[in-house]
């Protein structure tokens, strides 16, 4: 693979993969390392699965490029486990079993996440989420061998919470709605809006609630709902292609003209909607590629991406590349492969990523990470195409994560 600034993404390889210098000269190494991605590249949701593999692939061809690991080239393999958790438990067993993989990355949808989980669990193997972001992953089903790369479902609301309280509170804003998808993650993401919203001094009067089912193709019933009861905030949970097609239904019901709205407008979603995505909306983001990328490595990173796939990095880009790097850096300080190692390196470390630097919390395996939330811009960005971030808070971890405490009591509950 030849990437222009072969120089400065071998540095970049180097800090973050722990390889040597020396990007695409490397000699291809005898041994052979497996590793698995059961995720989301088909259906609603499939905009994230599929750009979430691509980071996975290039963090993979990076390592492979400067020497392997452990003086092991690793092989990626893939299955589409759609949003499906039984498809899911599947493909991750036959990861395991058939292709003897050392590691798992996850999927996008939470549900699948957790089965997957239990079953990279049985073989002590690790798996690493850099979509699927339930609290229940670290929470109720906590495992030793699972790592979560980004917020978690109480952590985003949280930050976002704390965001709206203080605009709420300015502009008087008293009445609320909800739009959010119909299972686990959809339901635990707006009430824990709604808790931290009270916890920051704002009663939230409820005027209705809409579960539309993940990957529907009709949302103007929910849409009209929302309208027509003319809430003061509007809060939409979908993502991907549910909130690509949510947004250009609402476009006849000036929904976001009459009411103040959040929604998370993740690259991908922007990307796909260019100017069509509504200016002014509160948003906000796991690791948002065009805010983050004056940083050298991340300006690093979406170059060689943009040259591999051709297209600019969406957030799972990033979080697919760093939770490879998560993987690599548990298995050297480790100096093995092996699943219990691995974890028990991982545990309470430090990880240095093309993100920055961060802890994975030792009670619960989950990265002590903040939270972006911030409004979209008038304009769109000549340069990527999309509207971006703009009024940017960093929610800071400490802040938004639940305790070790409360993380506990959820695995006896």
């Amino acid at each position: 693979m030849k990437i222009p600034g072969a120089k400065k993404i071998a540095a970049v390889a180097a800090l973050t993969l722990g390889v040597p210098l020396g990007f695409g000269s490397a000699a291809i190494a005898a041994d052979t390392v497996t590793v698995g991605l059961s995720t989301a590249l088909s259906g609603a949701v499939a905009s994230l699965g599929q750009t979430n593999k691509n980071g996975i692939e290039l963090a993979i061809e990076h390592i492979n490029d400067n020497g392997g690991l452990l003086g092991s080239q690793i092989k990626l393999v893939t299955a589409d486990g759609a949003t499906k958790p039984a498809t899911g438990v599947n493909n991750v067993r036959n990861f395991i079993l058939r292709d003897q993989a050392k590691a798992i990355f996850g999927p996008v949808s939470s549900a699948v996440g957790a089965a997957e989980a239990q079953v990279a669990s049985q073989y002590q193997v690790p798996i690493f989420f850099s979509v699927s972001n339930d609290v229940d992953q670290t929470g109720q089903f906590y495992s030793k061998y699972g790592f979560q790369v980004v917020p978690s479902t109480h952590m985003e609301p949280a930050g976002v919470a704390t965001y709206v309280a203080k605009l709420a509170k300015e502009h008087g804003w008293k009445t609320f709605y909800t739009i959010s998808p119909n299972y686990n993650y959809g339901h635990t993401t707006v009430q824990d809006f709604l808790t931290s919203l009270k916890e920051h001094g704002v009663e939230p009067d409820v005027l209705g609630q809409q579960w539309p089912e993940l990957g529907a193709s009709d949302f103007t019933s929910y849409v009209s709902a929302a309208a027509s009861s003319d809430p003061d905030f509007l809060f939409i949970g979908q993502y991907g292609g549910d909130l690509i097609t949510l947004t250009k239904q609402a476009s006849g019901h000036n929904l976001f003209d009459e009411s103040q709205v959040y929604a998370g407008y993740w690259s991908d979603v922007l990307q796909a909607l260019g100017a069509e995505a509504p200016a002014g909306t509160i948003t906000s983001d796991r690791a948002p590629p065009f805010y983050l990328a004056d940083t050298e490595a991340l300006q690093d990173f979406t170059e060689a991406y943009h040259e591999k796939y051709g297209e600019w990095p969406s957030t799972w880009a990033i979080l697919g590349y760093s939770a490879v790097e998560t993987w690599a850096d548990g298995v050297r300080k480790a100096g093995s492969f092996d699943g219990d190692k691995v974890a028990e390196a991982l545990s309470g470390a430090e990880v240095d990523t093309v993100r920055g630097s961060f802890t994975i919390r030792a009670c619960d395996n989950l990265a002590e990470i903040p939270e972006y939330v911030g409004i979209l811009s008038e304009d769109v960005n000549e340069k990527y195409g999309i509207r971006t971030m703009t009024e940017v808070y960093e929610a800071p971890p400490k802040e938004i994560m639940l305790s070790c405490e409360q993380k506990e009591s959820m695995r006896k509950s």
